[in-house]
């Protein structure tokens, strides 16, 4: 039998979660399974696997060199593997001083370095902010063993002012969004920041960086900014700002920084995270639950002996990559286009947030009430589920908490050959829903707008 919350977690399935499933079920093969389900909803990176794989074909055997390895070790990491991720977070994230091992800690993914940040720095019941929409990764590390919870506030895709564009951070939709929680007596610890961001693919300008930290030192939040996509920006004009370069930082000790290997290293199965903070008492209470994230040993070794190879990092492995990543994105965009569907062609990421609106009845306008929402949410997940049957999986907007119906996020980081499926697939099922004739569409939206 289970508890109350082990139902709640064996009934929390997601939308995410049902895509990612069927993928595995019956997952695409252009020659032993072509008619499999594409993946193209959950962000990995499978164009420069090819690169890691044979880096780490490399590695000499590990048992044969060090029986050390078998033993238990510090679970925050091994000190030396500390120090490399120190050199190569100093270099690539143009951090203004050398960092410090004692600052960092390394976990089994960047979920673990949230659940564990959340876990010391919020008790049950207390609630994280961000907006809407966002990686569902958050949700899912601070719900889980910290028994916390997010308060949101939401981005819209309506531009305001000559220079605004859609979904948009400012700083007064934060205040905005704090000021209904205060209202609702919600206990609010901190901000989360997801720079690049997930699934928008926005990079936050040093200003806007600089102002959402200010905003939480006023507010005396604590902010976690995670940057696991740092290393994934491919267009070559776009400048990025890392945390870790600021040498201002309003309020270091409420701070933190979170990264991980799995997107911009293209190995997201290996499960390694890096939380760095400048604030000694919260570490040493991470140190304290690392033992139920701890990254196996021979992992460590193996990502450390990657990393030493500076050269190969700096101009083999990170221009290759994002040349790749460049030529993807320009081929799914070009692609989406010639299919109709409007995109945010941004410069960070692994994905392209994209605006089916158009296939339901509320084409560009806002939602009019709770009854039009719901329907057009179904209409969002009966698109999916047609998506899927098409044999593609794509993640609609609700899987982000998306407040408007009709966006889905879609993963470019695959082959050339797989990318063109994924763009068929999509194809289909569109050209199948514009042949529906127009008067019963007309009258399905007119029966939404009048319930």
């Amino acid at each position: 039998m289970l508890s109350k919350r082990g139902v709640d977690i064996q009934n929390a399935t997601k939308v995410t979660d049902i895509g990612f499933a069927k993928c595995l079920a019956d997952p695409y093969n252009a020659e032993s399974n072509p008619n499999g389900i594409i993946n193209a909803g959950t962000s990995e990176n499978t164009i420069s696997c090819d690169i890691v794989a044979e880096k780490l074909s490399q590695v000499e055997p590990l048992f044969n060199k060090d029986v050390d390895i078998l033993r238990y070790h510090d679970y925050t990491g091994l000190t030396s593997f500390k120090n490399t991720l120190c050199t190569f977070l100093t270099k690539h994230a143009k951090a203004h001083k050398q960092l410090d091992q004692n600052n960092l800690v390394v976990l089994n993914g960047c979920g673990s370095c949230l659940a564990a940040l959340s876990l010391v720095l919020s008790d049950p019941g207390d609630e994280w902010l961000t907006m809407t929409p966002y990686s569902p990764v958050v949700k899912e590390s601070v719900e889980g063993i910290p028994l916390t919870d997010i308060f949101y506030g939401d981005l819209c895709s309506q531009t305001s002012g000559e220079n605004g564009k859609p979904f948009q951070l400012t700083v007064d939709m934060l205040e905005d969004a704090l000021g209904q929680a205060t209202q609702k007596d919600i206990n609010i610890r901190g901000l989360f920041l997801i720079n690049p961001h997930n699934p928008l693919g926005d990079i936050y300008s040093k200003q806007l960086l600089m102002d959402c930290l200010h905003f939480a030192k006023r507010h005396g939040l604590h902010v976690i900014v995670d940057e696991i996509y740092m290393l994934s920006v491919f267009d070559e004009e776009a400048e990025f700002t890392s945390v870790l370069s600021l040498e201002d930082l309003p309020d270091p000790d409420r701070t933190h920084f979170t990264w991980s290997f799995s997107k911009d290293f293209s190995i997201s199965g290996l499960r390694c995270g890096v939380i760095y903070s400048w604030n000694k008492e919260i570490l040493s209470a991470v140190a304290g639950v690392a033992y139920w994230f701890a990254l196996p040993t021979v992992v460590q070794v193996t990502l450390n002996s990657m990393l030493c190879d500076e050269e190969w990092v700096a101009q083999t492995y990170l221009p290759t990559n994002r040349k790749r990543l460049r030529n993807a994105h320009e081929i799914m965009s070009k692609g989406l286009t010639r299919l109709g569907i409007p995109h945010l062609a941004r410069s960070a990421g692994l994905y392209i947030w994209a605006d089916f609106r158009k296939n339901f009845c509320l084409l560009q306008t806002g939602l009019i009430n709770t009854k039009v929402a719901t329907g057009v949410y179904e209409a969002e997940m009966e698109m999916f589920y047609e998506l899927i049957d098409a044999g593609v999986y794509i993640t609609p907007g609700q899987g982000f908490y998306c407040k408007e119906p009709g966006w889905f996020r879609i993963v470019f980081a695959l082959p050339r050959d797989v990318q063109d499926q994924v763009l068929h697939r999509i194809g289909t099922v569109i050209e199948m829903k514009r042949k529906k004739s127009m008067k019963p569409k007309e009258i399905m939206c007119n029966s939404l707008l009048t319930k």
